[in-house]
């Protein structure tokens, strides 16, 4: 349960990640939300990741970078403090560990269960907030907007209550992801040097040296 656990929530941040080229900061409803999404062709973008916990005097802070191309090719790479990276290509998902200088393939039978956080990135990059895993609203009070998600199964809320999007002033990216695993735990996701629709390197999505 606990390997799950972690599986789902750093599979979580990938999608948020890539999902994050699917908004626009003058979004009135999801379904303007869905209709900027379909002009996206690629994201390349650095993230800031914060872990907190009560247990924790200092949130642990990672580094990292994410590329994505359209239709279904997305890299998403922790570059410090620990290096490991997450590859799709298609229905294929691969996960790869930064060991003695070079990275080894992760072929731990718990990565079956990316396939099915890789389905829910395939739907939020199309702009489908509204999954067979979540429900979506979008709230207009905060400016310049909130994306709520809410999981649909009870079960899953033990360790994900919901996850919040904040939208940026820049169309088509979020500003903010915050993943609310509890009332003392959550992710906080920042991103910057965002670009959007830029060539991208296919070797970027190649098994990693």
């Amino acid at each position: 349960m606990l390997m799950k656990k972690r599986l789902f929530l750093g599979a979580a941040a990938t999608v948020l990640m890539a999902a994050m080229v699917s908004v626009s900061a003058n979004a009135i409803s999801l379904e303007d939300i869905r209709e900027t999404a379909g002009g996206i062709r690629s994201i390349s973008a650095d993230f800031l990741q914060e872990k907190h916990m009560k247990i924790l005097v200092k949130p642990l802070v990672s580094k990292g970078i994410i590329r994505f191309q359209s239709p279904d090719a997305l890299r998403f790479e922790y570059q410090e403090p620990i290096k490991n990276i997450l590859i799709m290509q298609g229905k294929s998902v691969s996960r790869y560990i930064h060991k003695d200088n070079t990275f080894v393939r992760d072929n731990a039978a718990a990565m079956g269960a990316m396939s099915v956080v890789m389905d829910e990135i395939s739907q939020w990059l199309k702009g489908n907030f509204n999954t067979s895993v979540f429900d979506a609203t979008i709230e207009e009070a905060t400016e310049p907007g909130r994306i709520i998600l809410v999981p649909k199964d009870k079960a899953m809320t033990n360790f994900i209550q919901d996850i919040i999007l904040v939208l940026s002033e820049q169309p088509g990216v979020f500003k903010e992801v915050i993943i609310r695993e509890n009332q003392d735990s959550y992710t906080l996701l920042r991103f910057e040097e965002v670009k959007l629709n830029e060539d991208i390197n296919p070797d970027v999505f190649a098994v990693p040296k």
